[in-house]
C-alpha cells in the first residue's frame, strides 16, 4: 500500500457502502469524505472520530467507516446505549452509529393512529415516595405515536375466528392486536346444542354488534370482551329455549331479535364499558331428520302457499275479467242508450219539423181558403150590389120585379117569403121586400 491511494480500490462508492467496511493498513492515507464519518483504532484500542472532508494518514491504524442511519416524517431512532439506556430519536432524524457509545441504533416505523383506533401505552415512573410504579393512557387517534424509552404498547390477545376456522369459531387469544378500535363492530356467534323443553336440539345463529364506550373500565374489568359477549350471548339463549318447546321456538324466533332476551350479555357488556347497539337473529338449524322434516315442512307450506297464491292469482284474474265484461256492458248499454236518444231526440226533431211544416202548410191553406172566401164574398156582395142596383132601376122603370124575378125560376123549389111585418100596403103600392121572392 506504501505509495498507493488505497480508495482507489473502492473509487466512485461511498464509504457506508464498500465491503469490507473497515481497512487495516500499516502505512498508508486515507480520505474520509464530506458527510461520512469513520473511526480510527489503535494499537493499544483507543479509538477516535473522524467527520469528512478529511485526509488521514495512517500508520499500524484501522479505519472503519460508520454506517449513517436516517429516519424519515413516519420513522424514529431506536439508539441502544452500552450503559443500558435507550434514546428515541422522532423523524426526520439521523445519526451515525458510535462503536464506542452505542450497542444498535435501529430505523423503527411510528405507529399512525387513524380517528377509529386506539393505543393503551404504559410507562414505568415512580410515585410520591421514589417507589417503582406503572401508568397506563390511553392515545386516541388521529395521531402519530412515538414512544419514548420507558414506554411500551399494551398487546390485546382477544378471542378470535381462527385461520382455518369458519367465521362463527372463536378460538382463545387468536386475534392479536395494539390498535384497539372504538368504533362499532359486529361478530358472528353460534349458539351449539341448545335444549327446548322437548329435548329437542337446536343451533342457534347471532348476529352482535357493540360498541366500545369507556375503554378505561374495559381494561379495568376484562381482558376478553370477545369471549365476554359469546358466553353471555350464550348463556340467554341456552335459558331462552330451556322454557320453550321447538313449536314454541318457531312461532317466537322474534324474540331473539329484542335486546330485552339478552339480559345477561347486555348487563355484562355495560359492566366492561361497552353497549350492546343490536342483535340479530340469523337463523337456526336442528339435528338433520328434524331439520329434514322441518326441510319438508317448509316447501310444504310453500308449496301450498304458492298454490293458495296461484289461485287467488287467478280468482282476481277471474274477477278482473269479470269486472272487466261488466264495464263494458254497462258502457255498451251506455252507447245504446245513448244512441237511442239521440235517434229519439232525432225523430222528435224531425216530427216537430213534420209538425211545423204541416202547420206552416194548414196556415196557408187557411189563409188561402180565407182570402178565396174574401174574393167569394166580395163577387157575391159586387154581384148583390149589381144585381140591387138593376131591380132599383128597373122598380124605377115600373116593372114587376115579381114577374121577373118569377120568370127567370119559373119552378123553384121552394118559396121563401119574407114578411117584414109592416102594414099591407095599398093596392099597386106593395114594397118591393114583400115581393121578393128567392127561389132556391
Amino acid at each position: 500500500w506504501i505509495g498507493r491511494d488505497p480508495t482507489a480500490v473502492f473509487a466512485g462508492l461511498p464509504l457506508s457502502s464498500r465491503s469490507p467496511p473497515t481497512l487495516v493498513m500499516t502505512f498508508g492515507s486515507k480520505t474520509v469524505r464530506e458527510g461520512e464519518r469513520a473511526c480510527v483504532w489503535s494499537r493499544d484500542g483507543s479509538a477516535r472520530l473522524v467527520d469528512g472532508p478529511r485526509r488521514l494518514f495512517l500508520c499500524l491504524q484501522r479505519l472503519e467507516v460508520l454506517p449513517k442511519h436516517s429516519a424519515g416524517n413516519v420513522e424514529y431512532l431506536e439508539v441502544r446505549r452500552r450503559d443500558g439506556t435507550v434514546i428515541i430519536l422522532p423523524g426526520p432524524a439521523a445519526r451515525f452509529f458510535d462503536p464506542v457509545e452505542d450497542i444498535s441504533v435501529h430505523v423503527r416505523e411510528a405507529r399512525l393512529i387513524d380517528a377509529s383506533e386506539a393505543l393503551v401505552v404504559y410507562r414505568h415512573t415512580a410515585n410520591k415516595v421514589g417507589e417503582p410504579h406503572v401508568e397506563r393512557r390511553v392515545v386516541l387517534g388521529p395521531a402519530r405515536f412515538i414512544p419514548s424509552a420507558d414506554e411500551w404498547v399494551h398487546e390485546f390477545e382477544w378471542s378470535g375466528v381462527p385461520q382455518d376456522g369458519s367465521k362463527t369459531t372463536y378460538q382463545p387469544k387468536a386475534l392479536r392486536f395494539t390498535k384497539l378500535r372504538v368504533i362499532p363492530a359486529s361478530a358472528y356467534h353460534n349458539v351449539s346444542e341448545v335444549r327446548t323443553n322437548d329435548d329437542t336440539l337446536i343451533t342457534v345463529k347471532l348476529m352482535l354488534f357493540f360498541e366500545l364506550r369507556d375503554v378505561e373500565k374495559m381494561l379495568d374489568a376484562t381482558n376478553d370482551p370477545i369471549g365476554d359477549f359469546i358466553n353471555a350471548a350464550s348463556a340467554d339463549v341456552i335459558a331462552f329455549c330451556a322454557g320453550v318447546s321447538y313449536e314454541t321456538f318457531l312461532n317466537e324466533t322474534h324474540r331473539l331479535n329484542e335486546l330485552d332476551t339478552f339480559a345477561q350479555l347486555c348487563v355484562r357488556a355495560q359492566h366492561i364499558g361497552y353497549d350492546i347497539t343490536k342483535v340479530v337473529f340469523r337463523g337456526f338449524q336442528a339435528g338433520a331428520k328434524l331439520q329434514a322434516m322441518h326441510d319438508n315442512a317448509i316447501q310444504e307450506r310453500t308449496r301450498l302457499r304458492l298454490l293458495e297464491e296461484t289461485q287467488a292469482q287467478e280468482q282476481r284474474q277471474a274477477d278482473a275479467a269479470l269486472a272487466a265484461e261488466t264495464r263494458r256492458a254497462a258502457q255498451q248499454a251506455e252507447l245504446e242508450t245513448g244512441q237511442a236518444q239521440q235517434r229519439a231526440q232525432l225523430s222528435m226533431v224531425s216530427v216537430k219539423a213534420q209538425l211545423a211544416e204541416r202547420r206552416l202548410q194548414d196556415e196557408a191553406e187557411i189563409e188561402r181558403q180565407a182570402r178565396a172566401a174574401e174574393q167569394r164574398l166580395a163577387e157575391q156582395q159586387a154581384h148583390s150590389a149589381e144585381l140591387l142596383a138593376t131591380m132599383r132601376e128597373m122598380k124605377a122603370m115600373g116593372v114587376d120585379l115579381t114577374k121577373v124575378l118569377v120568370s127567370q125560376h119559373e119552378a123553384p123549389d121552394k118559396v121563401i117569403k119574407l114578411d117584414t111585418g109592416a102594414a099591407p100596403a095599398a093596392e099597386g103600392k106593395k114594397s118591393l121586400l114583400s115581393a121578393i121572392q128567392l127561389n132556391l
